[in-house]
């Protein structure tokens, strides 16, 4: 179900002059912040803190400008781990996010929308 978040969210490139990484993460998908974890090995779960814990975000955006999504899904998954927040990675079928988190489609999706619904109890 690409396509119902991307609407959501749109499509963001980066501008001229940026390093292209394999995840940006944010509270908000116009301000996506470069982690640098390459091979996935244990920064990503410390930005996602900081991110946290600076901002309190109930949405954590994440997005790969590589093509490589391996540090989006360990991403979604730690989320997933930790409970509290819903992630969002529009470069991945919907199907496979709520996967990840445990829930159903319509649950995640309406986890999005709705941070503080009912569905969101099912993400943490």
């Amino acid at each position: 179900m690409f396509g119902f978040f991307k609407a959501l969210t749109g499509f963001r490139q980066t501008t001229k002059g940026e390093d292209q990484c394999n995840l940006r993460i944010g509270g908000h998908p116009d301000h996506l912040r470069p982690v640098d974890d390459p091979q996935g090995l244990g920064a990503y779960q410390l930005a996602i803190e900081a991110l946290i814990r600076d901002e309190s975000p109930e949405v954590i955006y994440l997005r790969s400008e590589t093509g490589d999504l391996s540090v989006v899904r360990k991403s979604l998954e730690y989320l997933s781990r930790i409970g509290g927040q819903v992630g969002v990675a529009d470069q991945l079928p919907d199907e496979e996010v709520a996967a990840i988190f445990g829930v159903d489609i319509r649950s995640y999706q309406s986890a999005v929308v709705n941070p503080q619904g009912d569905a969101a109890a099912y993400a943490g």
